[in-house]
């Protein structure tokens, strides 16, 4: 019989599909409390993402107050140590605490109204000249819409939480400004007449990598209800915030 060999790309790919959830991970700082009711039943779970695929399930298992897809567990438990596991083969993780979501591969954000409710997605993904965004979202008014990296995480579903706009190098706002940009500018969202936008943008001067001043990880993404017109400071005049979501860390 030939004997089989595993390439690096092998073992990751089963990595990825069989083991996302871990010991070593934050979930520490998620309590029993949080996760479970008074009934003893589960009301928040954990999501994951690949490569920026959804691949959360409704299938769950109760692990020490966490809801992880019962897909993955193994001998009754899902203490896989995915972080440093995936850094030795260098598939980073993400995570974030507000929305108990994982990422493995490129971080992705969930999007949420005023209201809390979900109204789409952003993925990040490294490139040469700065970081890609991909946004998929719903729900917004027709025409331009300002859509910005701000400084902190939202807290709680209010917007005002994430801070000024990320502004690493101390510049002013508008990519039009010729004292600006900051890092976090972005050109503006053109939303079609159903509400909904499709569009791939990149943050010029930024990273995905940690420790970093320019790094965006732990930040937020903000849309406004207005057009950025892209050169008064400190928001280009674009109104109030009107959606956004987390990036994981």
């Amino acid at each position: 019989m030939k004997k089989r060999t595993y390439q690096t790309k092998h073992i990751v790919g089963a990595f990825l599909t069989g083991a996302m959830l871990f010991s070593g991970f934050s979930f520490a700082a998620v309590s029993a409390s949080d996760s479970f009711n008074s009934a003893g039943q589960t009301t928040e779970k954990v999501s994951f993402y690949v490569n920026g695929e959804d691949r959360s399930t409704e299938d769950v298992y109760e692990n020490h107050g966490i809801a992880a897809p019962a897909s993955i567990v193994q001998y009754g438990t899902t203490y896989v140590p995915v972080r440093m596991v995936a850094e030795m083969m260098g598939t980073p993780v993400f995570w974030d605490q507000s929305t108990r979501s994982v990422s493995i591969g490129t971080p992705s954000v969930k999007l949420f109204n005023t209201s809390g409710e979900p109204t789409g997605s952003a993925t990040l993904e490294q490139v040469n000249d700065g970081v890609k965004v991909k946004i998929s979202a719903s729900g917004l008014t027709p025409g331009k819409h300002g859509f910005h990296v701000h400084e902190n995480p939202i807290e709680s579903n209010d917007f005002k939480s994430a801070g000024a706009h990320f502004n690493p190098m101390n510049k002013q706002h508008g990519l039009q400004n010729p004292k600006g940009s900051h890092v976090g500018d972005m050109p503006n969202l053109i939303v079609e007449k159903d509400g909904t936008v499709e569009a791939e943008l990149i943050i010029k001067h930024a990273t995905l990598e940690k420790d970093q001043t320019n790094s965006l990880l732990g930040r937020s993404l903000i849309i406004h209800e207005g057009e950025d017109d892209e050169k008064s400071d400190p928001a280009g005049n674009s109104g109030d915030r009107i959606m956004g979501g987390n990036i994981p860390k």
